[in-house]
Parts: structure tokens; C-alpha cells; sequence
């Protein structure tokens, strides 16, 4: 029975002692197997044993599968297998049971719960992480009711559903991302009792979020005052921008304004999550609209995707100036420059508050103007000799366009590879962005009919992604482009940070494969779509607000960003630097940072949103790297004594057979504590679980000064 258990946990097949068969594992678990199994039995309750319990293993009867890094740990006692504690029942048979029958008679209903509600206890925790924080963990999510203390700051309490007609006068700018990060940006701006959301974005995990496919704003503030949102207003179509859209509009149903391509980039995401696009309201930069008591109004920006807007909302209380995403190219390659007049002329009427893009504050001079990457991509695929691949941010309509200028220049036909390539190159064709001549664009399967000096393959895959085209070719692994030594592959972007090292071995494995790679600022291939330091002192100047709230930036940013607003003139008191949550508020007396909303990372598992928190996350990381160790038992709850086991298994913690006196060891301080408790007449299965976690947690420290998780098990027989 105890091997039936330990077979369904790690998903081997440990076959019974009583065949006296070697005991097998089929496969290591991956660390998210692992993962996934420790959060079922952590979180579930395990089921009965099946049939009558199997006899202890020893190593007389059970032998290690070689290279098995975790494997059944038994000892020999006086070279007797150990049932004593089953032959103490009155008649020897305690642990048995009648197999149940196929046709389902006799059948025990499976008991999914102990007296005690602990039959599936949640693993131990590391001893740092659980001082100050208690054993019980019920929930996943932060608390609503305090904010965190992030940095030694006092808690506080939140600010969550807001009483009608409690704001009166006020106007609040509350951030809940995009601050002190890059991506998932969404700012709320709320007069009174109307709410109008900028931006739903996301952000990509970073690596020790392990398993996470995408981290999205919390949007708890706007569910709780769904009554007062009115609109969404999205300033550019960028993932850190509209990524989180759907996942808001499934909770809160309002009209949403944006320009046409981002409109069109929307409605795919949409479709995909299966949330109905009928609010979506096309603008273009130049129209004005009335939202509550909210003029709103969207500016022509320049920026690394077309129709990307600034904003102006107009309040009683005065106006609010968001920049968004932007640079100020003077030849940009749609054509469409920067309004700086309507930035200008707002500045002479007066600007309350300026909401500046802050990514690039800490280069000086001014950001390159996107045109002058076409010349460099003209030279790179003239000068090749085989099939050009070029990798570049899907998002990048301007960037797409020169890359097939190029290819016409150079009669080359275009293959696009990558969903987010292939769906953003056909809204942005479809809707006009793209200027594509007739027979420029083929399928894959038509590559075949071109030499290698016809072709060029649009690609996806700039920054290192793992499942990204240009990464798989790098791995040999691609479907239909295998790289050869005459390709050129052409790196258009530059790496986000926190990316680089997984550009440098994609870059790496091309360089393997004997291609050609050209990459790196030197070559004249990218320019960033975000303001310089001059660029930002210009807007500013511009505008000339009261107050400066610097955003979209790693709180470094935003600090550098006070700095140049305050040389520029700013009243240094006047500069809010604040993070998610804060609430900046606003009435005829003046601006000041006032309490916090509940605001963080809400995590996005493949079709779990939010179910992912920070102690699965930790536990994750405690099973990557520490690893996992489980004890394995059977007990008849009637007489509180182990009729099975323990028996114990290592996962990731140590290589057993190097290892066999550290997990005798183990073995004897287990056996001493069930026998303490046997002593005790102590039946409560969360006090054995316990005392076995902490004396083998005790143990494993002083022995290795490593913290494994220790899961206890209690099978009821």
C-alpha cells in the first residue's frame, strides 16, 4: 500500500515487496511535476488504500534503480521485516482489508477527510520564511485590508469600496502598474464618482516566477467600484499596454477607445479570450470625448508601434497630461509627427499634473528617429549571400514595413513565421499600416520553389523567448527553417532588460550553426521607441505643470525623471514619485500623495488567473532548489498506531547512494518520533506530521545546511 502511494505521488511504478520485484521509477518528475504534485497533496486530501497493506521494503528485498537522484529509502531491522507495530493489534491482522471488487461489492466509499480535517497537511515551509508568519496559510493573496511593507514603511490601511458621493471635489490618480517596473501598466483616473481606466497591460515573468505564463495589474480597486467605472482609454497597442484588456473586461463591461490598428490588435485578444468586442469605440488622434465628467483627448505621439496617442483629461479641478509611450521623431516612417503644438498650446492654458514616460531617462541626448534603421537593414540584406532571417518585436509596424522595403529592393519574398508576427503584420495590412506590393508575401510551404537568395522570413523571437521562432532555429528544432552556413540572420532590437541572457546563447547557437548574425546598437538596426533625456526636458518645457508625476519606469527611473522635472523648473514638492497603489489626489488646494489601493502582480498559469501567489511561488523555488523529501505512512486510526512504514523518498535534495548513512539517519529519527508518539498515545495526525517535519527539518539542516521540503503522509488503513 505505502508503494501504491509513493508510485501515485512521484508517478513511477514502484511495484509491492511481496513479488519481491526491484523497485522501479520511470521517470525523474520535473521541477513543475513536482510542483504541481506537492500543491495537490499540500492542498487535497489524500485517498485510502486500496487492498490490504503491503509489507515493508528492506534492502534485502528492494533494490535501487540506478542514477535515480530520489529514490525509496528502508533499513533492515535485526534483519527482520518490521511489522511490529501492525502485529500489536489483538489479531495480527489490523491492516487488512478485503480487495475490493471489480462489480463493486464491498466497495469502501473513499474517505476524503480525518477527524481532524489534516489528513493532506500543507508542506513545511523554510524556517526564515515562517518566523513571524504562523503555520496556517489560507490564503495565497495578499490582504486586502494593510499594504505590505515593502520597505520598512508602516502597514496602512487600503482603500477598497469607495461610498457615492465621498470624493467630492477630488480628483485621484491612482496607479495600479507600471510604476517602479517596466510593463503592466494601468493607471485609474476617478473625479467624484466617475472612473476612467488608461491602459490594461502585462508583464512577462521574470525567472523565479516559475510555471507563470503572464503577471497582470490587480484590478481588486476597480472590481469593488465597478459601479463608477466608465470607460478604458488605451494610449498604444503595445502587450505592456492592452495585454491585461480582456482579463478586465471579463470582470467590469464598458466601452473601451482606442485608435484603429490598436483596435484591431484588441479585437484578435478579444476573440481569443472569448469576451465580446461591441465596446470597443475607434478614435483617432485629434478627437475629444466626454466621459462622466471627464473631457478626455488623444494626442498624436511617435512611438515603436503606429497610432500611438498621448492624452489630456480636463477636470474641474484642472488638467491631467499623460504622455504614454513616446519620442519625438522628426522623419518618422508613417509620416505622422508628434502634435507638439496641441502639447504646446495646452501648456499655455495650464497643466495641473504631467504623467511622463520615464524608460529612457537615463540617456542623454535624443532617441534615433526610426527611419534611420531602414538604410541599415537595406545594407545587411543586399550584402547577403542566402536567405535572410530577421527577428524583431511583432508590435513593430514601422520596423516590419522597412524590413520588406528591403526584401523588395533586394526582390526578395517574405515569409512570416510566429503567431504575433503573422496576426499583427495582417491587421496592420488589412487596416492600411502596411504598405505590402502584390506577391511580396508567400506561404512557408512555397518556400521551396525559391532559391535562398529569394527568400526573407520575418520572424518573432528578438529577445531570447524560448518557444519564439528564431530560438528554435537556433536549437535545430524549427518545423521548417533549419539554418545553414550562408543564412544571415538579422537581430533587430535591442534586449529588455533582465533578457540578455537569453539573447547571448541565441546568439550563441546561430554563431554555432556557422551563419551569419548581425545584432548590437554599432549596426545602425535599432533605435528605442522611448524619449531620451532631451526629449523628456523638451516636453516639460512644453507643458509646464504644477506638478510632476513621473511614470512608466523602475522606481530608479522615476527618481532620475523628479530630478530632471525639478532642473527643469518643477517645484521640488510638487514632484510625486510614488509606486503602485498610491493614490495621488488633487483638489483646489492643491495636490498631495494620499492613502493606497490594494495593487500587485496577479499571476496568469495557463487557465488559472490569481490561483498562483507568492507561497506557491516560494514553494516552487524552494522545490528547484532544495528539493523535496516525503514520508510515507499507514495507520489505523483506531488503535493511533503505524501499521505501514514510514518510508521515505528524496527528490532533488541528495543522490541517495551517495547519501546512505545521511538517510539512515533520517529513517532512525523518524522511527523515534512515531515511537515517541505511539509512547504519548498521540493520534492527532497533525502533531505526528508535524514532529516528523520538524525533526527530520532539524536533522537535514545540520547535516547539509539545506532546507528540503518535507512532506508527511498519512494513509488511513
Amino acid at each position: 500500500m505505502i508503494t501504491k502511494i509513493i508510485d501515485k505521488i512521484l508517478g513511477g511504478t514502484v511495484e509491492s515487496t511481496e513479488t519481491k520485484a526491484p523497485a522501479q521509477v520511470t521517470a525523474a518528475p520535473t521541477t513543475q511535476h513536482i510542483a504541481a504534485v506537492t500543491e495537490r497533496v499540500a492542498g487535497e486530501k489524500t485517498a485510502t488504500g486500496e487492498a490490504k497493506p503491503a509489507q515493508r521494503r528492506t534492502r534485502s528485498n528492494t533494490k535501487r534503480t540506478e542514477g535515480e537522484q530520489g529514490e525509496c529509502r528502508t533499513r533492515q531491522n535485526n534483519g527482520e521485516n518490521r511489522r511490529s507495530r501492525a502485529q500489536r493489534s489483538e489479531n495480527g491482522e489490523q491492516g487488512e482489508r478485503k480487495t475490493r471488487q471489480n462489480n463493486g461489492e464491498n466497495r469502501r466509499p473513499r474517505n476524503t477527510r480525518s477527524e481532524n480535517g489534516e489528513q493532506g497537511d500543507r508542506p513545511q515551509r523554510p524556517r526564515q520564511q515562517r518566523n513571524g508568519e504562523g503555520s496556517q496559510r489560507n490564503n495565497d493573496r495578499p490582504q486586502r485590508n494593510t499594504r505590505p511593507n515593502n520597505r520598512n514603511e508602516e502597514q496602512v490601511e487600503l482603500i477598497g469600496k469607495v461610498k457615492r458621493g465621498s470624493n467630492k471635489g477630488k480628483l485621484q490618480i491612482i496607479p495600479l502598474g507600471g510604476l517602479g517596473e517596466i510593463g503592466k501598466n494601468m493607471t485609474v483616473f476617478q473625479y467624484e464618482d466617475d472612473i476612467v481606466v488608461l491602459d490594461a497591460g502585462l508583464a512577462f515573468p521574470s525567472e523565479d516566477m516559475l510555471g507563470v505564463d503572464l503577471v497582470i495589474p490587480d484590478i481588486s480597486y476597480l472590481v469593488e467600484n465597478r459601479d463608477k467605472v466608465r470607460a478604458v482609454c488605451i494610449t498604444h497597442g503595445h502587450e505592456d499596454h492592452i495585454g491585461s484588456l480582456a482579463y478586465l473586461l471579463k470582470e467590469i463591461n464598458v466601452p473601451v477607445y482606442a485608435t484603429n490598428l490598436v483596435c484591431g490588435l484588441i479585437e484578435g485578444k478579444l476573440k481569443e479570450h472569448r469576451v465580446s468586442n461591441k465596446g470597443l469605440r475607434v478614435v483617432q488622434a485629434g478627437d475629444e470625448i466626454e466621459i462622466g465628467k471627464f473631457k478626455i483627448g488623444f494626442i498624436q505621439t511617435n512611438h515603436s508601434i503606429p497610432d500611438a496617442c498621448g492624452m489630456y483629461f480636463e477636470t474641474p479641478i484642472g488638467t491631467i497630461v499623460h504622455t504614454g509611450d513616446f519620442k519625438i521623431d522628426q522623419t518618422p516612417v508613417d509620416g505622422k509627427l508628434i502634435d507638439i503644438h496641441k502639447f504646446a498650446e495646452l501648456g499655455n492654458k495650464g497643466v495641473l499634473a504631467l504623467m511622463s514616460d520615464s524608460t529612457n531617462v537615463e540617456k542623454p541626448g535624443f532617441t534615433g528617429s526610426e527611419s534611420s534603421v531602414g538604410p541599415a537593414i537595406k545594407q545587411a540584406v543586399s550584402e547577403a549571400q542566402g536567405r535572410v532571417i530577421l527577428a524583431t518585436f511583432a508590435s513593430n509596424v514601422s520596423r516590419i514595413q522597412q524590413a520588406i522595403d528591403a526584401a523588395v529592393e533586394n526582390k526578395r519574398k517574405v515569409v512570416v513565421m510566429g503567431r504575433s508576427m503573422v496576426n499583427v503584420s495582417e491587421i496592420a495590412e488589412a487596416r492600411g499600416y502596411l504598405n505590402v506590393p502584390k506577391g511580396t508575401f508567400i506561404d512557408v510551404d512555397e518556400m521551396k520553389n525559391y532559391t535562398d537568395n529569394q527568400i526573407m522570413v520575418l520572424t518573432t523571437g528578438s529577445q531570447g523567448e524560448p518557444m519564439a521562432g528564431l530560438s528554435r532555429m537556433a536549437m535545430n528544432n524549427h518545423r521548417t527553417v533549419e539554418i545553414a552556413p550562408n543564412d544571415t540572420v538579422i537581430i533587430s532590437a535591442t534586449p529588455i532588460p533582465g533578457n540578455e541572457g537569453a539573447v547571448g546563447r541565441t546568439i550563441d547557437n546561430l554563431l554555432r550553426l556557422g551563419c551569419n548574425v548581425v545584432y548590437g546598437k554599432d549596426r545602425g538596426i535599432h533605435v528605442s521607441g522611448h524619449a531620451s533625456q532631451e526629449e523628456l526636458k523638451t516636453m516639460l518645457n512644453l507643458i509646464r505643470p504644477e506638478y510632476f508625476i513621473p511614470v512608466h519606469g523602475e522606481y530608479r527611473m522615476l527618481r532620475k525623471h523628479g530630478e530632471v522635472g525639478v532642473s527643469m523648473g518643477v517645484d521640488p514638492k510638487k514632484v510625486l514619485v510614488g509606486d503602485n497603489g498610491q493614490i495621488f489626489e488633487f483638489t483646489k488646494d492643491g495636490g498631495r500623495k494620499g492613502g493606497r489601493v490594494q495593487s500587485g502582480a496577479v499571476f496568469v498559469d495557463g487557465l488559472g488567473v490569481g490561483d498562483v501567489g507568492n507561497i506557491v511561488i516560494r514553494d516552487r523555488q524552494q522545490l528547484a532548489q532544495e528539493g523535496m523529501v516525503i514520508v510515507v505512512m499507514a495507520m489505523d486510526r483506531a488503535s493511533g498506531t503505524i501499521v505501514g512504514g514510514p518510508d521515505i523518498v528524496s527528490r532533488g535534495f541528495v543522490y541517495v547512494r551517495d547519501a546512505e548513512e545521511l538517510m539512515d539517519e533520517a529513517q532512525n529519527r523518524v522511527d523515534a518520533v512515531i515511537e515517541k508518539c505511539e509512547l504519548e498515545r498521540i493520534k492527532d495526525w497533525t502533531t505526528i506530521k508535524t514532529n516528523v517535519r520538524d525533526a527530520l527539518g532539524k536533522y537535514f539542516y545540520e547535516k547539509t545546511r539545506r532546507r528540503p521540503m518535507i512532506l508527511p503522509i498519512i494513509q488511513d488503513v
